[in-house]
């Protein structure tokens, strides 16, 4: 009964539904989880101090500590990096824009929707399941899942909307997380977005459910992840004349709202369901020592000299394009007639990693880590196979299984105050990417500087990998291929000025790319098309480009302050060597002039505007069927940008409360702007959001 209210009601009754269920389960947990520390803490001190206990009382009120720590893990060692936890209420009113929060991607406009990074150095490598890739707004890698240690069960609760029934976009998260003593940590988080969209069938619906657990040990530790995704957005291809935004002085007798402006697709979906589990653990060999700090000399602390860890990943991932209105002239190719169920393929891969580590600093000599690793991967792909007649009702299917063999090494320096480094070495040496080798490594120095501290830091990397296997085999209704594709060759060389005394950021890169691998658009036109926006068909397909481009970056992100009154700005200038198979926009800008005061000394307050900007360039187009960004047909290309997009707001922050109200696109008068080619932004629209952090 309640998946059937689930599936047939409205997006609002779905998401109290939901929300009631998870916050039930939340709740008993956390009953139960406050008994057991209460247990525990009456049996021993090792946990908090007397001025720490939820139980003390000060001024005759009840003390709740609100102390929180949050880390992310690299995939392969374990190690842990110290992330601050969401609850700062700077750039609160950007968080949940799709075009990120200093405006850096082209979008489909929607929450949630694919994206791709218009600063090149900020895109990572394409994923095995590459249909993930543009949904990062959403979806998350395990090295963005955090871990947390409390010292009180904590939850935050956040809703973020704009528009109406028609309109706009909801958005609810809630994450809880708990300690059980000083070392277990457990916790989920229920994430969903539906995106109603301005434009027509433009709809995201996505749900995330997530566990975590973590047990911090002298001798051992483990972290554990699992997540599950449910992505559901409708495709529509894009708006099918640019003037209704251009020239909306032309199409007044048929456009009363955006909603009114056609587009190319109709009753189409892309779906993607997936579920990854993640677990690492580590077992360390060392000694006990006197502890430097206990005055007593009776307290020891462990010392880690060896360390064995082991990593599993396992994921299950689906996509499904679903079509049930079939459009004239947009495709050029159908290569088999199905039933809406069979435009899908299946994607399954297990990672097992052991390694053997010598820590860093378990004595003078020791001034940094050496870890060292063998790991082994199996894959197995699903889709349909050959080409099926118009007709027939069998479908063969393809199923392609590999198993690769690497091994890989890492020496590093966390420790210090000056010098901090990590080098990492990953070689192929059996199986479908035999000969793929990473070589990456980023180094620190700090220093003073004006009486302050400052820090250079200096990444770099070297990559030969042959691209993922749906960039080279791909079959669908609409896209078939299978490329021969050569193993792609990757050099960048990035330094980084940071100055926390003047504001400072100042980011410089140069990368090298030969066999660089993108999708290509290619456009048919149609004899005697019935209708303008019916001129051409479309086909999307891999390429590689043979010779070498070079990409140059320059990122400056400077913040000034006088007073109450700030102006925060983020430039990149880009240049690629060839803008025809690599574009990029010249210039990429984000302002933000604001007021930054309290109100009766409690209310923090930022009351400003922000504008994003990118010069004119020939942006990607989208790919409905593939779900990915493509190169534009250069013989048809439209070019976007030289228009900014402004945005008011008023940003809150009051203790445990922050929230916001924003007038996006304020100027949006101006009708010229799109986030990618056929893909208008979203016009003018007020936003709310709220986040509340809640202890004990």
């Amino acid at each position: 009964m309640i998946l059937q209210f689930i599936s047939h009601n409205n997006p609002v009754q779905r998401i109290r539904l939901l929300v009631s269920l998870f916050f039930c389960v939340l709740s008993t947990l956390s009953v139960h989880s406050q008994r057991i520390v209460r247990e525990l803490e009456a049996n021993t001190d090792t946990y908090a101090d007397a001025n720490d206990s939820v139980f003390n009382k000060k001024n005759g009120k009840k003390v709740v500590p609100t102390s929180i720590r949050a880390w992310v893990l690299d995939e392969v060692y374990g190690n842990m990096t110290s992330v601050p936890v969401d609850t700062l209420h700077h750039q609160y009113q950007n968080s949940n824009l799709p075009e990120g929060i200093n405006g850096h991607y082209n979008t489909l406009g929607n929450l949630g929707s694919p994206r791709m990074s218009r600063i090149y150095i900020e895109r990572p490598d394409v994923m095995d399941f590459m249909f993930l890739t543009p949904m990062d707004q959403f979806f998350r890698t395990i090295d963005k899942c955090l871990h947390y240690n409390t010292k009180s069960p904590y939850m935050n609760i956040a809703y973020n909307f704009c528009g109406g029934k028609e309109t706009g976009y909801d958005h609810v998260k809630a994450i809880y997380t708990n300690n059980v003593g000083k070392r277990i940590n457990f916790g989920g988080m229920f994430d969903y977005m539906y995106g109603q969209g301005y434009y027509d069938s433009q709809s995201t619906s996505f749900m995330n459910a997530s566990a975590w657990a973590s047990y911090l040990g002298e001798k051992y530790d483990f972290h554990t992840y699992y997540q599950h995704n449910f992505m559901k957005m409708a495709e529509n291809g894009g708006i099918t004349d640019e003037t209704y935004i251009t020239a909306p002085e032309t199409h007044r007798s048929t456009q009363n709202s955006s909603n009114d402006i056609p587009v190319y697709l109709s009753n189409t979906w892309n779906r993607q369901e997936n579920d990854v589990f993640f677990y690492n653990h580590h077992y360390n060999i060392g000694y006990h020592k006197i502890d430097p700090s206990d005055t007593t000399g009776m307290k020891t602390i462990f010392v880690p000299v060896t360390r064995v860890f082991h990593t599993l990943k396992l994921g299950k991932y689906m996509k499904n394009y679903r079509q049930y209105n079939k459009p004239q002239n947009y495709y050029t190719h159908e290569y088999f007639v199905t039933d809406t169920t069979q435009d899908r393929t299946k994607h399954f891969a297990l990672k097992n990693i052991v390694g053997l580590s010598l820590c860093e600093g378990f004595n003078r000599y020791a001034a940094f880590g050496i870890n060292a690793y063998i790991g082994h991967e199996y894959k197995n792909y699903n889709m349909i196979d050959s080409v099926v007649e118009k007709g027939s009702t069998l479908y063969p299917t393809l199923s392609k299984k590999y198993n690769d063999l690497f091994f890989g090494a890492q020496i590093l320096r966390t420790q210090g105050r000056k010098l901090h480094f990590n080098i990492n070495a990953q070689f192929n040496f059996a199986g479908e990417r035999i000969g793929d080798f990473e070589i990456n490594g980023h180094t620190e120095f700090n220093f003073v500087f004006l009486k302050d501290s400052a820090q250079v830091a200096l990444n770099a990397f070297v990559k030969n990998q042959l691209p993922s296997y749906y960039v080279r085999h791909y079959h669908s209704r609409y896209t078939w291929y299978d490329f021969d594709a050569s193993k792609e060759w990757k050099m960048r060389i990035e330094a980084v000025l940071i100055s926390r005394k003047t504001k400072t950021t100042l980011i410089g890169a140069i990368e090298n790319v030969k066999n660089y691998t993108y999708f290509q658009n290619t456009l048919t036109p149609v004899l005697n098309p019935p209708s303008l926006s019916q001129r051409f068909t479309n086909t999307w397909a891999p390429t590689q480009h043979y010779d070498m481009i070079q990409v140059f970056t320059v990122n400056l992100q400077q913040n000034f302050r006088l007073g109450i009154l700030h102006f925060d700005n983020d430039i990149t200038l880009q240049k690629s060597t060839h803008q025809t198979v690599l574009p990029l926009p010249l210039l990429s800008t984000y302002h933000n002039l604001y007021l930054d005061f309290r109100i009766a000394k409690v209310l923090h307050t930022e009351l400003g505007a922000d504008m994003k900007f990118f010069t004119k360039y020939d942006a990607p187009t989208y790919s409905p069927t593939l779900g990915m960004f493509c190169n534009q047909d250069p013989n048809y290309s439209t070019k976007i940008g030289n228009f900014p997009i402004i945005s008011l707001y008023a940003n809150f922050d009051l203790k445990k409360l922050r929230f916001y109200v924003q007038y996006y696109h304020a100027n949006a008068g101006t009708n010229r702007y799109f986030w990618a080619p056929g893909y208008p932004a979203s016009p003018t629209g007020v936003h709310f959001g709220l986040s509340w952090n809640f202890y004990d």
